[in-house]
């Protein structure tokens, strides 16, 4: 009895590692394609969905991206970041703050960043493929190996004939999802490093606050 269970062990152990290395592999030929990309524009919807008020906040915008550089456009403003320095545009006030974020505070808004955050502190399961908008998707899920992690989960869709990330959905410890969907993505675009920078001729009546 006691050597079946041993067996048992053994082989629920090793599907989990081939599972592991299955999901390390979708995530690295995901990775490793925006990485090759050169240019990159995308549209998206960004849902917010809280559990507990049974209520989603949404909206669309766009993404321009080039190795760790980017800018993002949604209704209420626009993000610029030139690999260094960070411009956020606040519409409704006309305000440009400026900082240079650190690699934690650019995990949370950078691309580059977020479609390379598996590779340390998470553990990784691929959940197999699924149907998801007339597409084949390759799903992984990734939980933190850190205790008291602010996210509980993160699951990620990646198309399976292009190796594209296709929907991020983040879960924190309240229950809360943010749910990345994005579509219309092109590679190869050629965009000019300026248009990773805010330029103050563009917003001539910007207030800029400056927090470097």
């Amino acid at each position: 009895m006691k050597f079946k269970l041993l067996l048992l062990f053994l082989f629920a152990a090793s599907i989990n590692n081939l599972s592991a290395q299955d999901a390390r592999a979708i995530l690295d030929k995901a990775s490793d394609a925006y990485n090759k990309a050169g240019g990159v524009t995308a549209n998206f919807t960004f849902d917010t969905k809280d559990a507990k008020a049974s209520a989603t906040y949404s909206y669309d915008g766009k993404a321009y991206m080039k190795g760790n550089k980017f800018k993002i456009e949604i209704p209420d403003g626009i993000t610029w970041f030139d690999g260094k320095t960070q411009w956020v545009y606040v519409k409704d006030t006309e305000e440009v703050n400026i900082s240079n974020p650190s690699g934690d505070e650019l995990q949370g808004i950078s691309p580059s960043a977020l479609f390379n955050i598996y590779k340390t502190g998470f553990n990784l399961v691929y959940k197999g493929e699924k149907k998801a908008n007339a597409k084949s998707v390759l799903e992984v899920e990734m939980t933190p190996t850190k205790k008291g992690s602010d996210v509980t989960k993160i699951i990620v869709q990646i198309d399976k004939a292009t190796s594209i990330f296709s929907k991020i959905t983040i879960i924190d410890k309240s229950g809360m999802q943010n749910i990345l969907s994005i579509k219309n993505y092109q590679t190869g675009v050629n965009l000019a490093d300026t248009m990773f920078s805010f330029d103050k001729k563009d917003y001539p009546r910007a207030e800029i606050v400056d927090l470097r």
